[in-house]
């Protein structure tokens, strides 16, 4: 044992005098033996000392009774109190060990042996009360960090220990002696979860090899209202396997679990927007062929019919009559195969996308009322893929129908180059046209298939427009190769 400071608070001299000869006799090494005749000295002496055993006597001139350990106690953290008693003081000094003293003396009833083995023992429980106290700060510091309810299910006994404060904060209960049973706790899980919540228990304790757990379950709150509890655990077994104990934390991530739900609604309106737009693309479509079968070839074809008819009704062949008719037949199937063309995605493997555009822009040319500026000359599309060449083609096509129909446009330019260091390929439509409010327009179906399409490869689509300021569509992609 290493040397001990000790402190003796007695205003008796001849009874310390007495204890300290037996501390002499014990053989105990001490380096030195205080005395204190008041708790207001002593108080005094432990701001600045930290004695390693306190003799306390109860009655002192400015104390008596078990008021002198309650009062010397906060001052005495850090050391092992035994309490020095009359006879007729055992009563009190029990008191004063379960308010946390080590032990006690009665005076005049012990020797140098006991005396030894108190002191030892006294020393040793304060050590383990300050390693509880520590353990006990340490999952307390833990909890809160953790935001995590700690318990400890004895099954043997069938009592779950809680820490009152993580019952309120996690279950929403006031105390945790309304759910220290397992039963008790299981009235506040939801219908739901019960029967899945028992079963796991019951595979615990019949495994012999499952050792670890995890569970979500709703719990209801005094309130009435749910939450949702994820628990996680640990199987204390016994040599036989047997489980004795479950350790576990739970945790309330109903916060969590309803951002989830939002996050879930929010992607299932975005793809009912998303299908609803492609619904709509789809029949615009439909109905742009629709009414260019029946507004341009289905009359075409009706005029041949009328011209082959009239040659045929004739009682003699009319030669120019077959001819014209050959003619429109002829338009017909020239227009057709634009169509064809519109719809069908152009062979990049053959042409390329340069030229597919080459040819989109020409065409348009013919037809259009504005003047189209291709600005593609120093670009390179081998750093992109099919798809993505596709995307860019539709995307041009997309906005020029665009143009065509709302922009009222005079000049249009179109570029594609390499931006950011060729990192990033950069599409540009820009017009003079009348423009739009983005307010109100922003979210048209051609525009969002133009984001739609851009977003399957990550591309960024920037709108700039506002009414007589015409419109500029700018689309970055990343580069398939860097």
């Amino acid at each position: 044992m290493k040397p001990l400071s000790i402190l003796v608070i007695e205003d008796n001299p001849g009874d310390y005098l007495l204890l300290k000869e037996k501390i002499e006799s014990a053989g105990i090494p001490a380096v030195f033996v205080e005395l204190v005749e008041s708790l207001t000295a002593a108080r005094e002496y432990l701001r600045h000392n930290k004695p390693h055993i306190i003799f306390l006597d109860l009655y002192l001139p400015d104390s008596s009774g078990l008021d002198s350990f309650t009062e010397l106690k906060p001052y005495a953290s850090n050391s092992a109190v035994i309490i020095l008693s009359g006879l007729s003081d055992t009563h009190l000094a029990l008191e004063a060990i379960a308010q946390g003293a080590q032990d006690y003396l009665a005076k005049g009833e012990f020797d140098e042996k006991l005396l030894g083995k108190t002191m030892t023992y006294a020393i040793e429980r304060r050590r383990n009360l300050e390693t509880l106290r520590q353990a006990n700060e340490r999952y307390s510091l833990a909890s809160k960090a953790t935001h995590d309810l700690i318990w400890d299910w004895d099954l043997n006994t069938d009592e779950i220990y809680r820490d009152e404060q993580g019952v309120k904060q996690v279950y929403g209960i006031s105390s945790n002696k309304q759910i220290c049973h397992f039963d008790q706790w299981n009235k506040w899980v939801h219908p739901d979860d019960t029967g899945r919540v028992i079963e796991m228990i019951k595979d615990i304790k019949e495994s012999k090899d499952k050792d670890f757990f995890e569970v979500e379950y709703q719990f209801s709150t005094e309130a009435g209202e749910y939450k949702y509890i994820y628990d996680r655990g640990y199987v204390v077994r016994n040599a036989e396997g047997i489980p004795t104990r479950i350790i576990g934390a739970a945790r309330d991530i109903t916060e969590r679990r309803k951002l989830e739900e939002a996050l879930q609604e929010a992607r299932i309106r975005q793809q009912k927007a998303v299908t609803e737009a492609t619904i709509k693309g789809q029949e615009n479509e439909r109905k742009q062929l629709g009414i260019e079968l029946h507004d341009n070839i289905n009359q075409i074809l009706a005029t041949s019919q009328l011209y082959l008819d009239f040659a045929l009704s004739s009682p003699e062949v009319k030669p120019d009559l077959v001819l014209k008719g050959k003619d429109f037949v002829i338009i017909a199937a020239q227009e057709i195969r634009k169509l064809s063309h519109a719809l069908l995605p152009p062979s990049f493997e053959e042409f390329g996308l340069i030229q597919a555009l080459s040819d989109l822009v020409d065409n348009i040319t013919v037809a259009a009322k504005f003047r189209i500026c291709k600005n593609w000359s120093d670009f390179s599309e081998q750093v992109l893929k099919k798809d993505q060449k596709l995307t860019i083609y539709r995307i041009v096509q997309e906005q020029l129908n665009n143009i065509i129909k709302h922009a009222a446009a005079s000049h249009v330019v179109v570029s594609i180059s390499s931006v950011n260091e060729g990192k990033n390929v950069q599409l540009l439509l820009k017009d003079d046209g009348q423009g739009f409010d983005m307010n109100t327009k922003k979210n048209g179906v051609g525009l969002r298939n133009i984001t739609g399409r851009a977003e399957l490869f990550d591309g960024k689509v920037v709108i700039q427009s506002e009414p007589g300021n015409g419109c500029e569509l700018t689309v970055t992609f990343p580069c398939a190769v860097c």
